[in-house]
């Protein structure tokens, strides 16, 4: 991971401020209150917000109502943008209000727990560090010189724990309080079972008891079933009885019913009898006067109005000729009265506009009278020949009427004989049904009387067949006691049954629990004996390996900063213990720059304890140091040389006012304060 550029507008003492971050070690330099930590704090502040138990008004700048931080960073050739905004609310609380993330150019707007679970997930921290802040951020990479020297005179313990959460430990104090959840667990499950087998044993002696009622019932069921079987027997039997006089029965009532409807069908025929009768006196009364029809003569009558309706149509054809033609007669007289009526008075001609002569004038009037003459002749003709036509027509129209008054007369003639026709015909269906139904009515007669005879025969089947009725009704009674005294000692069987199946359940499932309590103490006794003490072991082999690791690599960046005659270690709570020639020094007794040394080692052993413990964690090759020489001598600085050396770290940030310092690094930000202004200068 390598920062890259930071932003800020309104945090701490800035008003803005924008820094781009180089490779290799960085230096910002400038005296005590210039800004140098607050840039520090920004950085944090962007990449994980604000820490619990963190007011907003140590970011946001005094008098302002909000503020901002753009923060952009490589990992992995991976460039990754974050801003984040915090807002001053109207009660005066400071809250953060906006998160957004841009990876690859796609940008994401996170709420605050979400921008913090995506950092882990970027920085691939262990999971588990979601809930603990930015905890692994501070031990790897930036803790503050005094907070480090808090940590070196906290007590034991809570260093101990704090460690433990570090690295990550504190997993086997949270499995043995687990453990002991787990027993406390088993111990109230043994108890709980315990009280559900308390009455195992009197079930199985109820059960028993159960059984052997059972096996008295079913006796008695038997015993029951074969004295109901010969009941069975012996109603079978009846019914064959009463099957055999019901078929005499049945026979008799067959007789009766034939009988019965013989007489509604001999009632019916002498019905029709008298009917019929009725109906054809009524039909002869009918036929009495005899009707005269001829057919050539209707159809005699029938051509000649048929020739006299053709003659008066080509009459009426004639008619409309001539009246055509004398209309157009009296159209030409017309046409030549005029003309000679104009010529009389004419002068000049129309078409030359000569003067037209006395002489043409009387030729034309003459040729005009002589077309008037002929045409009064042709139409005193035709006027002749049209009042002789109408009359004509006239006559022909009166002898049509006579004659199809009297094809109206034969038509009727016909109808009424036609009628007489089908009276006659059906006289003789009526004739023919009255001998029928008078044969049907002595046959049925013959019948009845047979069949009354043969009913006498039946007269005592009707006895016969109560008597059996009434034995069957008290075998069938009988019967239904027996069943219903089997169904009761079935239902008796069917529920000792169920009580049995769910005795054996019952049994069966607390013989299990009996198994699950074997096991659970098996369980308990395994967690007791042998688990815990095999975490415990575990653990103790864990700490020691990273307190001799710590210990070593603690030595070894002290020996770097501090005269031989003076040596460190760690005890096992990781508590520093100093000693000078042999002699232990207590840490408050050192000097200013010793105790920094052993803050600062303390610090780098940390780091590099928790970067080879944690191979994956994308922060590893960055280390940032917090005036990490306070009250250093100059010896002491000149060894800080070797420690940025030893570091090899891909961006190492220093925050320190010793100019000394300056020689050691690659870059070099100066800081001063003047007003709301940041001046910077950059060495390369």
């Amino acid at each position: 991971m390598r920062f890259k550029k930071l932003k800020l507008k309104n945090i701490r003492s800035y008003k803005e401020l924008e820094i781009e971050f180089p490779k290799g070690s960085i230096l910002f330099s400038g005296n005590i209150g210039s800004g140098k930590t607050s840039i520090l704090l920004a950085l944090q502040f962007a990449l994980f917000g604000l820490q619990p138990g963190q007011k907003g008004n140590s970011i946001l700048r005094h008098g302002e109502e909000n503020a901002e931080v753009y923060l952009e960073f490589e990992i992995e050739n991976k460039i990754i943008e974050i801003e984040r905004t915090i807002k001053k609310s109207k009660n005066g609380s400071i809250t953060q209000e906006a998160n957004s993330i841009i990876i690859d150019g796609k940008r994401e707007e996170l709420s605050t727990s979400e921008m913090k679970t995506k950092i882990i997930n970027l920085l691939d921290y262990p999971k588990e560090f979601v809930k603990k802040s930015n905890l692994l951020y501070t031990f790897t990479v930036y803790t503050p010189q005094e907070e480090m020297k808090e940590i070196i005179n906290e007590r034991p313990e809570i260093r101990l724990d704090t460690l433990r959460h570090v690295f990550g430990i504190d997993r086997y104090k949270r499995i043995k309080e687990n453990s002991q959840i787990f027993l406390q667990k088993i111990k109230e499950s043994v108890k709980l079972k315990e009280g559900q087998v308390f009455e195992l044993n009197s079930l199985k002696e109820k059960m028993s008891l159960e059984k052997e009622e059972k096996i008295k019932i079913s006796r008695e069921t038997n015993n029951l079933i074969l004295e109901h079987n010969k009941t069975i027997e012996e109603k079978t039997n009846a019914q064959k009885n009463i099957e055999s006089i019901e078929k005499i029965i049945e026979e008799k009532r067959i007789i009766e019913s034939e009988i019965s409807k013989n007489k509604i069908i001999l009632q019916a025929k002498k019905d029709i009898r008298q009917r019929t009768e009725k109906e054809i006196f009524t039909l002869q009364k009918q036929t009495q006067q005899k009707i005269e029809f001829s057919e050539d003569n209707l159809n005699e009558v029938s051509k000649i109005i048929e020739q006299h309706k053709r003659n008066l149509e080509d009459m009426n054809s004639k008619f409309v000729a001539l009246n055509s033609r004398i209309s157009v007669l009296n159209s030409k007289k017309e046409d030549s009265i005029k003309i000679k009526e104009d010529i009389s008075s004419i002068e000049n001609c129309p078409t030359c506009h000569q003067i037209v002569s006395l002489e043409h004038k009387e030729r034309i009037s003459k040729k005009s009278q002589y077309d008037i003459n002929e045409i009064n002749l042709e139409l005193e003709q035709k006027l002749f020949e049209k009042n002789k036509l109408v009359k004509e027509i006239e006559k022909e129209k009166d002898l049509i009427k006579e004659y199809e008054s009297d094809l109206l007369k034969v038509q009727q003639d016909k109808i009424k004989f036609e009628h007489q026709k089908n009276i006659e015909t059906k006289i003789k269906s009526e004739v023919f049904i009255l001998d029928r139904t008078l044969n049907e009515i002595l046959t049925l007669e013959k019948n009845i009387l047979e069949q009354e005879d043969n009913l006498k025969n039946y007269l005592e089947s009707s006895k016969i067949f109560e008597t059996y009725k009434e034995q069957f009704e008290k075998i069938s009674q009988k019967l239904r006691r027996e069943e219903i005294l089997i169904a009761t000692k079935n239902k008796e069987i069917e529920i000792l049954q169920q009580q049995l199946e769910k005795r054996e359940s019952e049994i069966s499932f607390k013989e299990k629990i009996l198994l699950q309590i074997h096991y659970l103490r098996q369980l308990q006794d395994w967690f007791q004996e042998k688990f815990l003490l095999m975490i415990s072991v575990a653990e103790k082999n864990v700490l020691a390996k990273l307190r001799q690791e710590f210990s070593k690599i603690f030595s070894d960046w002290f020996s770097l900063l501090v005269p031989e005659s003076i040596s460190v270690r760690l005890d096992e709570n990781f508590t520093p213990i100093i000693t000078n020639q042999d002699y232990e020094i207590d840490y408050d007794f050192l000097s200013g720059g010793e105790r920094t040394a052993v803050a600062l080692a303390y610090r780098l052993a940390l780091n590099q304890v928790l970067n080879s413990l944690l191979s994956r964690i994308k922060t590893k090759g960055l280390v940032i140091l917090d005036e990490p020489t306070d009250g250093f001598s100059e010896e002491q600085l000149e060894k800080m040389r070797e420690i940025f050396e030893q570091l090899e770290a891909e961006q190492i940030i220093l925050v320190s006012h010793e100019q000394k310092i300056e020689g050691f690094v690659d870059h070099i930000i100066k800081i001063k304060k003047d007003k709301d202004s940041i001046f910077e200068s950059v060495k390369q």
